[in-house]
C-alpha cells in the first residue's frame, strides 16, 4: 500500500503541467471551476490553447475499480455529442489520486434547474428541442449497451436560446447491469431502485428520463402531489423521517399526479404541473401516463417509454407549435384533436395549412416562422439543419410562402397547374399542392 506521504501534493494546482496517459499531450492547469466529494474540476489548456475540463479524484476516491471504469470509458467512442465523455486518463507521480479530461462546456450553457425555475419560462418549441436532444442522447447511449445511472438536475446543462444540452459526470456511465458504485438521485430513481430490488440499468434510466422530461415540460415532479403534501407533518406524534416518506412515495407506493384511475395525488392547484399540463396535446399526455402508470409498476422495455419514442413525439410537438389567433397564447395544434380549445382563452384556434411528409408520418404546421429541417426533406434524422422556412408573402397580404433553403430544387404540383420548379432560395406560395423534395415527398393541405 502506498504511503500517504509518498505524494508531495494531494491535488493539482493552477500552473501545474500534467500529461494525458495515452497521448502524452501536455495539459496546462488553469483555474479550479468546481469541487465536490469525489474531487475537483479544473479548466486545462492544450498546447494549442484549446480548453478541456480535468476532473481529479481525491485520494479517498481513487480505487482500482474507479480507474478501470474511466479507462474503459475513455477507450470508447462518445455515444452522442451531448455527453462530455472522458477523453483520456491523467496520472502524475507527484500528485495523489488520478484524473481524466473531457470536453470543455461552453459558457452559453446554464444548469437545468436554473432554466426550468426561471420566471421567464422556455418557449414550447425550445422545450421540445431540449427534450428531443435528451431523448436522442440517451437513445444513443442505450444503443451502445450502456446506462447512465445517475440522471439528475446537477448533471444536465442547457442552452436556453438554442435548445442544446450538455450532460456531465459521465464517470457514472457503465454497462447495463454492471457494477454500480452510484445508484442515482432519489427523486429521479426508478421505484425498483429506491427499493433496492434492481440495480441501475437501461430500464431504470427510462424512468429517470421520463421524470426529467416531466420537470422540463410541467415544472414539477410527476409523483409529488397532494397525497405527498398531506403526509408531511410537524406533529411529533405523526412525524415520519424524510427517508421513510421518500421510500413510501417514490419506492413502495408511488402514484402519478395525473393517474387517470386514481386522483388521490393530484398536483397542488395553480402551480407547476396543474398549470402546465393543459398546454400539451393528448399524444404527450399519453406517454407520460404510460411512463408513470404501467411503466411505474411493471418496469420493462415494453412498459416504459423508450427514448426513441420520446424523440419522435417531441419532434412532432415542435412541428405543431403555434400561437392562438384569439389571445396569442402559445399552443400546440394536434391534428387528432382539431376542435381542442386554447388552454388560455378557451376558444378554438383557427385551422392552419399543414404539410404532410412521407404519407403523413410527419406533419408540419405551415405558419410564418415555421421551419422544415433536413429531416423533413430527406430520409435522415438531421433535425437541426434548416431546409425550408415559412414566410409572409411579400406581395399578397395574409398569404404565406414556403422558401427552399436547400441547395437542390424542389418540384411543386398544384391541381390544374404545370409542375413548378422551386429552386434554392425561391419561395412557393402555399396552396393545395404536392411537393417532391427529391428523397421525400410531401403534400400541402389547406384547412
Amino acid at each position: 500500500m502506498t504511503s500517504p506521504h509518498a505524494y508531495p501534493k494531494d491535488l493539482p494546482a493552477q500552473g501545474d503541467i500534467l500529461h494525458m496517459d495515452r497521448t502524452g499531450e501536455p495539459l496546462h492547469v488553469a483555474e479550479r471551476v468546481g469541487e465536490g466529494g469525489q474531487g475537483v474540476v479544473h479548466r486545462v489548456l492544450l498546447s494549442t490553447g484549446a480548453p478541456l475540463a480535468l476532473k481529479w479524484y481525491r485520494r479517498v476516491t481513487d480505487t482500482p475499480q474507479q480507474r478501470h471504469i474511466i479507462r474503459e470509458l475513455a477507450a470508447r467512442r462518445c455515444p452522442h455529442p451531448a455527453f462530455l465523455f472522458p477523453l483520456d486518463m491523467v496520472t502524475e507521480p507527484r500528485i495523489a489520486g488520478f484524473g481524466y479530461v473531457m470536453p470543455w462546456m461552453e459558457p452559453r450553457f446554464q444548469s437545468f434547474a436554473k432554466v426550468i425555475n426561471d420566471p421567464q419560462p422556455l418557449g414550447l418549441q425550445t422545450k421540445a428541442k431540449i427534450g428531443r436532444k435528451l431523448a436522442e442522447a440517451f437513445s444513443a447511449l442505450h444503443a451502445g449497451g450502456l446506462c447512465y445511472r445517475d440522471i439528475n438536475f446537477g448533471n444536465l446543462w442547457v442552452d436556453p436560446i438554442r435548445g442544446d444540452i450538455s450532460i456531465l459526470d459521465n464517470d457514472n456511465v457503465g454497462l447495463d447491469d454492471g457494477h454500480a458504485a452510484v445508484w442515482g438521485a432519489l427523486r429521479f430513481m426508478a421505484p425498483e431502485v429506491v427499493r433496492r430490488e434492481q440495480k441501475p440499468s437501461t430500464i431504470t434510466d427510462l424512468h429517470s428520463l421520463a421524470v426529467l422530461l416531466f420537470y422540463l415540460m410541467m415544472h414539477g415532479h410527476p409523483l409529488d402531489g397532494g397525497r405527498v403534501e398531506a403526509s408531511l407533518s410537524w406533529d411529533p406524534n405523526k412525524h415520519r423521517s424524510e427517508e421513510e416518506l421518500a421510500l413510501q412515495h417514490f419506492g413502495k407506493d408511488p402514484l402519478f399526479v395525473f393517474d387517470p384511475h386514481n386522483d388521490a395525488n393530484r398536483p397542488v392547484e395553480t402551480i407547476g404541473p396543474a398549470s402546465w399540463w393543459p398546454l400539451y396535446p393528448a399524444f404527450v399526455h399519453k406517454l407520460f401516463v404510460q411512463a408513470f402508470t404501467e411503466g411505474l409498476h411493471h418496469p420493462s422495455l415494453a412498459s416504459r417509454v423508450l427514448a426513441s419514442t420520446w424523440r419522435d413525439a417531441l419532434v412532432r410537438m415542435h412541428d405543431l407549435c403555434n400561437v392562438c389567433d384569439h389571445c396569442t397564447a402559445a399552443v400546440v395544434f394536434d391534428p387528432d384533436e382539431p376542435a381542442r380549445p386554447c388552454w388560455h382563452c378557451h376558444q378554438v384556434p383557427r385551422r392552419q395549412p399543414m404539410l404532410l411528409v412521407r404519407g403523413g408520418r410527419n406533419q408540419v404546421l405551415l405558419v410564418p416562422g415555421a421551419k422544415l429541417s433536413k429531416h423533413h426533406v430527406a430520409n435522415d434524422r438531421d433535425y437541426d439543419t434548416i431546409a425550408g422556412e415559412v414566410e409572409s408573402h411579400p406581395r399578397a397580404p395574409g398569404g404565406i410562402v414556403l422558401r427552399n433553403r436547400t441547395s437542390t430544387p424542389w418540384t411543386a404540383q398544384s391541381a390544374g397547374e404545370e409542375p413548378k420548379l422551386v429552386n434554392p432560395g425561391q419561395g412557393f406560395a402555399i396552396r393545395n399542392a404536392n411537393l417532391d423534395f427529391g428523397t421525400a415527398k410531401g403534400e400541402i393541405r389547406l384547412p
